[in-house]
């Protein structure tokens, strides 16, 4: 019952070759490694054994191979790489403006502001509570923000609250009607107060507690469930136009262990109490101040079944929970502190029924008898009892029943299927429905959806955020392994909530895990209503060092894109760890507190309390300080073995240390200070920056892929950058049609599209490390930074390279040159920096346009001097 389940695994080998190993099973399982680490077993409770093995050679090729079997993740909007603000706790529209509006007024970029379970009417989905978040102000406050460029996220929870008769809520009311819930088959007669006789064989929809309180779940197997799931977006949508959802409680999650229709609560939404505990209630002249009040729709008791007694009480309307009397470290773990003890070994807390064999309640013949319209029956079940099998996997890492927090493994989904063998395919499931949906409601649009649960392809259709944590600073550092491992799965737009959600977050803890967040693929600051405020504004440190990483962090949008088109196209994984360098460099292998962004970018964080240094590994090559182009780590000889290096590195609070790796170019937008850029529409709107790092053989390549951000543009374009001869940079463009890397859409011919790519606009060029030959290898001083040439700038040559002209074939006419003039141009050398920098267009910030069918060449051979 963790969020996801995705059992593959990749083994790097000493010589550095790779493999990796699928097994493709929905049931639960253990996998354990051997003590010696040379034996992985796999401990499956049931399914199939559908094994796949994917043979590399390479770490690289083996995620490839892998993501060319489960699918390609899904093209991402461009507006999803800005920056996010959630929190539980919003409760009210007005509060939601507030944020929008301090965002603004400390300068801090804000992307998309997120709403958590707050907007809901008694938490029930589809469900908006008017008088927090009025409707109709709400949608225009909405097209407010669209106006700004800014976007909005809602959450929307599976679990649809349950009624005791038809007309007080639709969602149930067409569930029921077309029998679309996963349902429980009665083992003995059961008779409510209403007189409703439900009899041994029944199918009745299966009841869990969440936050509306008892509520039943979709049956993603149903034919009919993911029509009546777009029904129901379509209709929410059409009162409040949001951009993206966030999905969540969709393992499927429970606050009760297995059926909960035989307790008999007073079924009213779980109440903030339930998660504090021993609140304390405030004096009338102290009380803090109380969330709105809201009309609970009548509910009636009698509607559930009596077979014993309620052992839970709400939270007396009148009682005020003062935040300030919960201590740290108790406040909703897992969502366990409102609940009872459990024992997770005892099976005395099941219902009677659950503790006979599942053979004594079918029939004769091992088929289930069913409802009149369900048409196959199930399968005979290997085991006698799914809830009790031979086999106990260490579930919630303490062997826990299967049915703990969750669906009772005896549940059944359409055409009998068993709880037991669908259980990781809800979250999966539901991702699929609701990307669907998005796609019949706007066609031209690219989803966008959070999940938290995911399975094995889960990256085709949604981002992933890695669900509750606490603001600890081992969490920090446990983002990073949480990050990589789905850059395996095939889920390249993941985060962590930074900050924390759980727990009081120090202004020390912020301010590191906003540096680190700055280069999370998906970058959110959410936290918990009981826990203060988090906002990146809520100090001034923070406020500042945000302000600084977020300028980092828009100006390497355009790369940040490139690679997520990359990872849709064929497979390149958007994050790295370092060993993806040199597999063979037993140095790397072990290495979970850095990271590569695509195979460019190092990233060293501090992920330490009060630390001001980090020990960093450097792998072979040479890598450049990313603030001011030095070089800071020259290459050690190609014979050196291992290759890497580890390096102590300044890193005071106000700081993170990041490289670029030479040999790369990356693509900037040219975001100039005076612009208070806020969104990332100013980013794609920017002119280009070409950031080139030269390698110890003074060669370099990138590549920037831009395009309109629609689901199937027509004017992809993706621009390559090389330097192949040393001292000619050449930028060309070609037309790419991104659709390409889905895999129905592969299968169609390319004359199909007619493509249109689109120009290019560069404003400035920095080329780093020319002339460095003579550094020794190791850490280089920063007063060794020092160009063994002169150059002269005046004998550099920046051109643009046209086609020939229509019906030319002679091969001395296949490029014309044309010099860029003099006065669109700026240009300096500085030695001891080793950096050439280009200024196009230098008296405007719009930049130099180069034709999409033309290439921008600089040359600057000519201009060394030795």
């Amino acid at each position: 019952n963790l969020y996801g389940c995705h059992p593959f695994y990749l083994e790097v080998l000493p010589s550095g070759s790779a493999h990796g190993v699928l097994l493709l099973n929905s049931n639960g399982m253990d996998v354990q490694l051997s003590k010696e680490g040379d034996r992985l077993s796999f401990k499956v409770v049931g399914g199939l054994l559908d094994l796949y093995v994917f043979t590399g050679p390479t770490p690289q090729q083996v995620v490839q191979q892998y993501l060319e079997l489960i699918g390609r993740p899904c093209m991402i909007p461009y507006w999803a790489l800005g920056y996010h603000q959630c929190r539980w706790g919003y409760d009210s529209l007005q509060k939601v403006k507030d944020v929008v509006s301090m965002f603004k007024k400390h300068s801090i970029p804000l992307e998309a502001i997120w709403i958590d379970i707050d907007y809901m009417k008694d938490y029930k989905a589809f469900e908006i509570d008017e008088d927090r978040y009025p409707i109709k102000k709400t949608a225009q406050w909405i097209r407010d923000l669209h106006n700004q460029d800014q976007k909005i996220v809602m959450i929307l929870d599976p679990g649809i609250k349950t009624q005791y008769k038809t007309g007080l809520y639709e969602p149930y009311d067409t569930g029921i009607a077309k029998k679309l819930f996963i349902q429980r088959k009665v083992i003995k007669e059961e008779k409510t107060k209403d007189g409703t006789i439900r009899r041994p064989g029944d199918l009745t929809p299966f009841v869990a507690k969440q936050w509306p309180g008892k509520i039943t779940f979709p049956d993603w197997l149903h034919p009919e469930t993911s029509e009546y799931w777009h029904e129901h977006i379509a209709a929410w949508l059409q009162q409040t136009p949001i951009d993206g959802i966030w999905i969540d409680m969709n393992e499927p999650a429970s606050f009760h262990n297995g059926d909960f229709s035989s307790e008999l609560s007073e079924d009213l939404p779980i109440q903030l109490g339930h998660f504090a505990p021993q609140p304390k209630k405030t004096k009338k002249s102290q009380a803090a101040p109380q969330q709105p009040q809201r009309q609970h729709q009548e509910q009636r008791p009698e509607s559930s079944t009596l077979q014993k007694e309620d052992e839970e009480k709400s939270l007396d309307p009148q009682d005020t929970i003062s935040t300030d009397a919960i201590p740290k470290h108790t406040i909703a773990r897992d969502e366990q502190d409102h609940e009872v003890e459990y024992n997770p070994h005892s099976h005395e807390h099941h219902p009677a029924q659950h503790n006979q064999p599942l053979a004594s309640m079918l029939a004769a013949d091992d088929a289930l008898e069913l409802s009149p319209g369900t048409e196959t029956p199930r399968p005979p079940l290997v085991y006698a009892s799914p809830n009790d099998p031979p086999y106990r996997i260490n579930n919630n890492s303490e062997k826990a029943d299967l049915e703990y927090r969750t669906v009772s493994v005896d549940a059944l989904h359409h055409n009998g299927v068993l709880e037991y063998d669908a259980h990781n395919l809800f979250g999966h499931m539901e991702g699929i429905a609701t990307y669907h949906s998005l796609r019949r409601l706007y066609p031209n649009r690219k989803p966008f959806i959070l999940s938290r649960s995911t399975f094995v392809g889960s990256g085709q259709y949604v981002c992933k955020w890695l669900g509750d944590n606490f603001s600890e600073f081992p969490q920090l550092k446990a983002s990073i392994s949480g990050m990589l491992n789905f850059q395996l799965f095939g889920i390249g737009m993941v985060g962590a909530d930074v900050g924390g959600f759980v727990d009081i977050a120090s202004e020390e803890l912020l301010i590191r895990w906003h540096q680190l967040g700055a280069f999370y693929p998906f970058l959110r600051n959410h936290n918990h209503l009981v826990n203060p405020p988090q906002e990146p504004y809520t100090s001034k440190a923070l406020t500042e060092v945000t302000r600084h990483m977020m300028g980092l962090r828009y100006s390497l949008l355009p790369w940040w894109y490139t690679l997520f088109y990359r990872f849709h196209q064929d497979g390149q994984m958007v994050l790295s760890p370092l060993w993806i360098l040199d597999p063979a460099d037993p140095n790397l292998i072990s290495i979970d507190e850095q990271f590569l962004v695509g195979e460019a970018i190092l990233v060293s964080p501090v992920l330490q309390r009060k630390h001001t240094s980090v020990a960093a590994t450097f792998p072979r090559g040479r890598w450049y300080n990313i603030y001011s182009g030095c070089l800071e780590v020259q290459a050690a000889p190609a014979t050196a073995e291992p290759g890497s290096r580890v390096y102590e590195l300044d890193a005071p609070l106000t700081s993170i240390p990041v490289h670029l790796r030479g040999g790369c170019i990356l693509p900037r937008a040219s975001l100039v200070s005076s612009t208070a850029f806020m969104t990332t529409t100013q980013v794609q709107q920017a002119p280009l920056e070409i950031l080139v790092a030269l390698d110890e053989r003074g060669q370099a390549q990138g590549e920037y892929y831009h395009d309109d951000d629609s689901f199937a543009p027509v004017d992809g374009t993706l621009v390559q950058m090389r330097i192949s001869t040393p001292g000619v940079l050449t930028v060309s463009s070609r037309p790419m049609d991104p659709t390409l890397g889905l895999k129905e859409k592969r299968r169609q011919k390319q004359s199909q599209v007619e493509l249109n790519p689109r120009s290019l606009r560069v404003h400035k060029i920095q080329i780093c490390g020319i002339g460095l030959d003579g550094v020794s290898p190791g850490w280089v001083p920063p007063e060794s930074h020092m160009s063994a040439v002169h150059l002269e700038t005046r004998q550099v040559r920046v051109s643009i390279v046209r086609p020939p002209a229509q019906g030319t074939k002679t091969l001395q006419h296949q490029h014309e040159l044309e010099a860029i003039p003099v006065s669109k141009l700026k240009m300096s050398w500085d030695a001891r920096l080793a950096q050439l920098v280009v200024l196009l267009n230098h008296k405007s910030s719009k930049g130099y346009d180069i034709p999409a069918d033309c290439s921008l060449e600089v040359d600057w051979t000519e201009a060394l001097v030795a």
